[in-house]
């Protein structure tokens, strides 16, 4: 930039240059803090900053085999402990600086059973960056868990994953929350080898307050969808889930449509489980565990796909990092957060994380300063 560009640029007003900013996404308004120390200075500055692109700040997980706490956690002192603070509140989901709650009511017991009653449960959408939240209506479908076999020894249609949809630059008020509704079949009982099948999907739309099922019988498949994962990615109007065959589930937040993309071909199925779906630079990600490495794909809107050799298997990916070439993996082994830099092809550690659980998701967080964000 000249000089007499670069002085014009510095003189805008800052409520000027702030407009112009909030436009960009991260990594130009990154490169902006080099234009001169005062733009570096509003970029920064706390207040401005609750108009621009955000990254992401860091990542939400689960602690293994820790007591339970005895109040809400210090990032949710915001909920109402009445009615949060006395039970057991699951981190399902976190999608563009909003998270879903699935908050379970304390359990009772009967004199007459040695099992305790099922708990009540509900979910919630909080904001930590504003602390506020909101309650979603009980759905049709009870709440279920992470998928624990005791829940679904009957058989009866029952509900696992739920994951949030929200967009603030489509509606910084409305939001959806889709959870599937499966029924567990033992192929092997002995074994205890689990396959859930999705027959249905449940959504709740923040603009209607109503949750609505919709059937797979009515889209017409053709074959049964199972699910084993714990996780979904939000992208262009849909909820993108990784099947256990080499798919991706896609369905529409209205509810209109639902779509399977083969992702691995038939002949390159392994018995790894479900891979790995998460969104990054405006394109969805997919990686899956092989015999012996992690192959990544990804795919545009047009389902342009290649594939690519990236890492030995025993490392598990948790996330991909939104606005950079960054693969997030979880040594297991070692109870390491690392990163893998898909253009360097190098991997560093981060943070340990020794009493990380494996069985739930990482969900990566990027605060959103809204004020706008769950007030309808």
């Amino acid at each position: 930039m000249d000089d007499g560009k670069l002085s014009a640029a510095t003189n805008l007003p800052d409520d000027l240059v702030v407009e112009i900013l909030s436009r960009l996404p991260v990594r130009p308004l990154r490169r902006c803090k080099c234009v001169s120390r005062a733009w570096r200075d509003l970029i920064s500055h706390s207040h401005p900053r609750r108009r621009l692109a955000q990254t992401v700040s860091g990542f939400f997980y689960h602690l293994h085999g820790s007591p339970p706490p005895a109040a809400v956690d210090h990032a949710f002192a915001f909920l109402p402990s009445t009615s949060y603070a006395t039970t057991d509140t699951e981190l399902l989901d976190s999608c563009n600086g909003l998270l879903l709650l699935r908050c379970c009511r304390a359990s009772s017991s009967s004199s007459l059973s040695l099992q305790p009653k099922p708990a009540p449960s509900s979910y919630a959408v909080c904001n930590p960056a504003t602390g506020k939240w909101v309650e979603v209506p009980e759905p049709i479908y009870a709440e279920g868990t992470f998928g624990l076999s005791s829940d679904y020894l009957q058989g009866k249609r029952q509900t696992r994953l739920a994951a949030l949809a929200f967009d603030p630059a489509v509606s910084s008020t409305r939001f959806h929350v889709l959870q599937l509704v499966e029924r567990d079949y033992f192929s092997f009982p002995l074994l205890s080898q689990n396959r859930f099948v999705v027959e249905a999907v449940e959504i709740y739309s923040s603009e209607t307050k109503s949750w609505v099922v919709c059937d797979f019988s009515e889209w017409r498949l053709g074959f049964q969808v199972t699910c084993t994962g714990q996780q979904a990615t939000y992208h262009d109007s849909s909820l993108h889930f990784a099947l256990d065959d080499g798919a991706v589930m896609s369905v529409d937040t209205k509810g209109e449509a639902c779509r399977v993309t083969r992702v691995v071909p038939v002949i390159q199925e392994s018995s790894a489980g479900a891979g790995f779906i998460g969104r990054s630079q405006g394109r969805l990600l997919y990686t899956r565990r092989g015999a012996e490495r992690w192959t990544l794909r990804h795919y545009t809107s047009a389902l342009d796909q290649f594939g690519r050799t990236l890492f030995k298997h025993h490392y598990g990916v948790v996330a991909v990092h939104p606005d950079g070439n960054v693969i997030f993996l979880f040594d297991g082994c070692r109870g390491m957060l690392m990163a893998y830099d898909m253009d360097r092809r190098t991997v560093r550690d981060i943070h340990p994380l020794a009493e990380a659980s494996r069985q739930h998701p990482f969900l990566p967080y990027v605060p959103l300063y809204s004020l706008e964000a769950l007030s309808g």
